[in-house]
């Protein structure tokens, strides 16, 4: 039988060897260790230090999927294809933010990020506070540390979310502007479509609507001109 032809090395984002006792693990959960446990704050760490995004671009502000990579996702799907069919694919530098922390969308297939769970579901406001703390932060050092790098900023993440919280306490301590290109409401009639009449349940199909996704493209087409 042939020997190993492919482990994967590539794809660890940080050494599981230096930071899980060799063990890819999939780190599912809610609460401190999977927010800023070694793994996501190693992850993190070697992204600011020896990450480069694209130059010329908009950063777009994405929210995270049940789905990993999250480009697989039902939801960034449908956000993907927009930014293709318009053309803005090549624009923009889609960032996607979650309690695993700031992930630019060429790094999704890389461990950890491809393999945690954090469920909303069991989120106490304790850890709601700590998990908007702990984004802004990392939004806020990583925003300041490629910010030269960006032609503007934008966010497509519902107004309701924790995350556009951390987004907003962000863009605050940095002075710079974050506008969000997703909508206020959107009609229940189009959430019921787009969930297939109630099999899948998300807060976020709110963002993938006829009329959300609409929004989405005009919004990029007055911001990148």
């Amino acid at each position: 039988m042939a020997g190993v032809v492919w482990d994967g090395r590539e794809l660890d984002w940080v050494d599981p060897c230096e930071v899980n006792d060799c063990c890819r693990e999939f780190l599912r959960g809610v609460g401190g260790r999977f927010l800023t446990g070694r793994v996501f704050e190693e992850a993190f760490k070697r992204l600011l230090e020896r990450y480069e995004p694209p130059r010329g671009r908009l950063m777009l502000i994405l929210p995270c999927s049940y789905g990993k990579p999250y480009g697989q996702s039902f939801i960034h799907y449908h956000i993907q294809s927009v930014l293709v069919r318009e053309g803005f694919y090549g624009r923009v530098h889609q960032v996607i933010v979650t309690n695993a922390g700031v992930v630019p969308r060429e790094l999704e297939e890389y461990w950890p990020w491809c393999a945690y769970d954090w469920n909303p579901a069991y989120e106490t406001r304790e850890v709601k506070e700590e998990y908007v703390r702990v984004l802004a932060s990392r939004l806020e050092k990583y925003i300041g540390r490629f910010r030269g790098y960006y032609t503007g900023f934008a966010a497509y993440l519902r107004w309701d979310s924790d995350s556009w919280r951390a987004v907003r306490l962000a863009s605050s301590r940095l002075g710079i502007e974050i506008p969000n290109l997703a909508p206020r409401s959107v009609p229940g009639e189009e959430v019921w479509e787009v969930s297939l009449h109630g099999v899948y349940r998300d807060p976020d199909l709110v963002l993938i609507t006829p009329s959300s996704l609409r929004g989405l493209a005009d919004g990029l087409r007055r911001l990148l001109g």
